[in-house]
């Protein structure tokens, strides 16, 4: 920390050890609770206590994930409110320590956290929840890897006015079924192709035991059917079909911003994935923002001390989480911009940290 001079890093001592408490606590809770659910499907299945083991630790890392913002702003409360309880605030500011300077390194602590966080989301996180995923659905669940290898419903868009439907993809055997493929011109339908299987062999599409329909003008219908016809005008790979997103905030950067390309490409829906995009940066630089609202509510002490500061940073976590929810499911549904459902919370709390910062006692 050679950044911070001794009194900084005092405070940031203060800060990071209250930080740990809160993470430690609450983090065991949340695991806790979620033994509680799953206990059943453990007992039922007979799950060894290793893989049991294995589980929660990598779950632990899906807390750190989705609820690290709330940990620094609890850490912060709870590290500020012993120090304005214990008096050492009133003697900084006695000695001539604004409320800006008191914050000034807690503050950037945050940032440093913040950057961390996005690293971790990025970096980390993925490939660690792929493996607490295939534990809880292979060997917790027990679900058939079989079923698991089948992607539903895909719908490619190959150019404008021309696209196909797959009702499912194997994606082990590189294999669709219930293929059609629609083409049109000026919103007129020119010609159809449908067959049982889509198969993908020596780096060509084959429709396999199917019928093509041609329509011509004056309504007239060219009908052929075949054993094989080779689909050249599909340009997907197996690899983008067979891409299993789940929830789009558990994908990584590249990732989201793959998958995103592809629907663009291909005609695709995206606008949750683009939603996220924005999030990954919007996300992790709420730890800084909450220290704007906390840290002065924290250095004031009140009746009530350390519990009341527990009390409003739940509320104020409550708040954020609804808040964020909701402009979130908004901008899922084309209700707002992208942009403003990813840090439209964030600038809410900016302002008000803002206010909260000029308004304090100093």
């Amino acid at each position: 920390m050679v950044l911070f001079k001794k009194l900084d890093q005092y405070l940031l001592r203060y800060f990071l050890m209250a930080l740990l408490v809160v993470i430690i606590a609450l983090g065991f809770t949340i695991i806790i609770i979620n033994m509680v659910e799953e206990l059943r499907d453990f007992v039922d299945n007979q799950v060894p206590f290793l893989t049991i083991v294995e589980y929660y630790t990598y779950f632990a890392g899906w807390v750190i994930k989705s609820f690290f913002p709330l940990f620094v702003l609890l850490g912060a409360l709870f590290g500020v409110s012993l120090l304005a309880r214990n008096k050492e605030l009133l003697a900084m500011k006695a000695c001539g320590r604004s409320l800006y300077r008191i914050t000034a390194p807690i503050f950037i602590m945050a940032l440093l956290l913040a950057a961390a966080h996005f690293y971790y989301n990025e970096y980390i996180f993925p490939p660690a929840n792929e493996r607490r995923l295939e534990i809880k659905n292979f060997e917790i669940e027990r679900k058939s890897r079989e079923s698991y290898a089948r992607v539903s419903r895909i719908t490619r868009q190959i150019s404008p006015g021309n696209f196909y439907t797959l009702s499912s993809f194997n994606t082990n055997r590189h294999e669709g079924a219930d293929f059609k493929l629609y083409n049109t011109t000026r919103s007129e339908l020119t010609r159809i192709i449908t067959s049982r299987l889509l198969l993908y062999r020596d780096g060509r599409w084959l429709a396999v035991q199917g019928v093509e329909r041609i329509f011509g003008d004056n309504h007239r219908e060219t009908f052929n059917q075949f054993d094989s016809l080779y689909i050249d005008e599909i340009r997907d790979t197996p690899s983008d079909l067979e891409r299993r997103i789940g929830k789009p905030e558990d994908m990584s950067l590249e990732e989201i911003r793959y998958y995103i390309d592809l629907m663009k490409r291909t005609g695709g829906p995206y606008i949750q994935e683009l939603v996220n995009l924005h999030l990954k940066f919007s996300y992790p630089l709420t730890s800084a923002i909450v220290i704007l609202i906390c840290v002065p509510f924290a250095a004031n002490p009140r009746r009530g001390g350390i519990a009341v500061s527990f009390a409003t940073g739940a509320l104020i976590a409550l708040v954020y989480f609804v808040l964020f929810r909701i402009m979130q499911s908004a901008g899922y549904n084309e209700k707002v911009p992208v942009w403003f459902a990813a840090w439209g919370v964030n600038g809410v709390f900016f302002l008000i940290g803002l206010f909260s910062m000029i308004t304090a006692r100093k």
